[in-house]
């Protein structure tokens, strides 16, 4: 496949954390993804379905806000899925220029938000207006089409070693990983790229984020670093011929692992903010 076929529609930002971000000190992502959303003119509203603890999870992140100057954030307080379904959408995101999903389990996440009217109208105005989404760890995951939602951090990749489910599709060709080098999560991020080696993997680790924005870049912000799989090369995979417990090879992956402050065109699949004399030539 040519690269510059995996476009993904988004209108503003997407601010997507590793988990364990800075809540109480400097909280230097939770302040980027206020910047983005407005400052103090910021309308949020905090969706914390996926959280085992919702009302708590709320409050960290109202009171987290509220120190950026951001009064009055809303919650969807839904704690089932019936819940979302009766919730008037159009009213709850009316205003709203950021929306951040916390942690806590993914699949939780998706299967109390996914195919509802709020999930088609966020989804509709991620890619049609400037509101800016977020996600930490569970809400971060939850953002793909494809998600892993249980996984094993295996010495080397194996065909059983992750369970992959329909996320909320906010982002097309991109699966996410999070909590990424703190858990040894990169085996299960290169089985789930060699699934389908369409979708670029994307390895956050804790209180590290990635910002992608319309134009099809991604930054990298946080301590820690970013990890992505490209399979768009690959040349030779047999991942559907091994047994489920068995290794499996593939051949013609990139890897490519980001710091703080670098960034990298998913579009095009490279990294920019890389000086010209270390990159390799085209081989024809």
């Amino acid at each position: 496949m040519e690269k510059g076929l995996y476009t993904e529609r988004i209108g503003g930002h997407l601010v997507i954390i590793g988990g364990a971000e800075d809540k109480y000190n400097e909280r230097r992502i939770l302040r980027k993804f206020v910047q983005l959303a407005g400052g103090t003119d910021a309308h949020i509203l905090i969706v914390p379905a996926a959280s085992d603890f919702p009302e708590f999870s709320a409050d960290v992140y109202t009171q987290a806000f509220r120190k950026f100057g951001v009064n009055g954030a809303r919650v969807l307080r839904a704690t089932s899925r019936r819940e979302v379904m009766e919730a008037n959408a159009e009213e709850i995101l009316d205003g709203i220029t950021g929306v951040f999903m916390s942690g806590g389990d993914q699949m939780r996440l998706a299967s109390m938000l996914g195919g509802t009217r709020f999930a088609q109208v966020l989804e509709d105005r991620v890619r049609h207006t400037d509101l800016v989404l977020a996600g930490s760890s569970a809400g971060a995951a939850a953002m793909s089409q494809s998600m892993i939602v249980r996984g094993e951090s295996t010495s080397h990749p194996h065909k059983n070693s992750i369970r992959l489910s329909p996320g909320l599709g906010v982002v097309q060709n991109i699966v996410i990983d999070q909590h990424f080098t703190e858990r040894g999560r990169f085996s299960r991020l290169i089985t789930a790229d060699s699934y389908n080696p369409r979708n670029l993997g994307i390895g956050i680790d804790e209180n590290t984020a990635v910002i992608l924005n319309s134009e099809g870049m991604l930054e990298v912000m946080g301590e820690g670093t970013v990890t992505i799989v490209d399979g768009s090369g690959v040349c030779y995979n047999d991942i559907a011929e091994v047994g489920e417990h068995e290794p499996f090879a593939v051949c013609g992956v990139q890897v490519h692992i980001l710091r703080d402050g670098l960034s990298y065109n998913f579009v095009e699949r490279k990294p920019i903010a890389v000086t010209e004399e270390f990159l390799l030539p085209d081989i024809d």
